[in-house]
């Protein structure tokens, strides 16, 4: 991650949503194994998009969040981004 880039807030508990935007202010990657990324909140998402709604979607068949459980961070394409958030 740096700075700038674009985030979508997703909650991994018993709803499994993603729920909002956020942005990287900053990364410290002094310790590479376990880096501090500081995040500035955006806004929710119109609506809230299950996971079953990400996993129905094309744009997401090849993507970790769909393929791989478990993960903390997983990069998005542009489309799937504008996807999330334009719902």
């Amino acid at each position: 991650m740096k700075p700038g880039a674009k985030l979508i807030i997703y909650e991994t508990g018993d709803q499994k949503t993603a729920v909002g935007t956020a942005t990287v202010v900053s990364v410290d990657a002094s310790n590479p194994k376990a880096p501090r990324v500081e995040i500035q909140a955006g806004k929710p998402l119109p609506a809230a998009i299950t996971l079953a709604e990400i996993k129905a979607n094309r744009l997401f068949a090849d993507s970790p969040l769909v393929r791989q459980g478990r993960l903390s961070v997983v990069p998005l394409t542009e489309p799937q981004y504008k996807f999330l958030t334009s719902k």
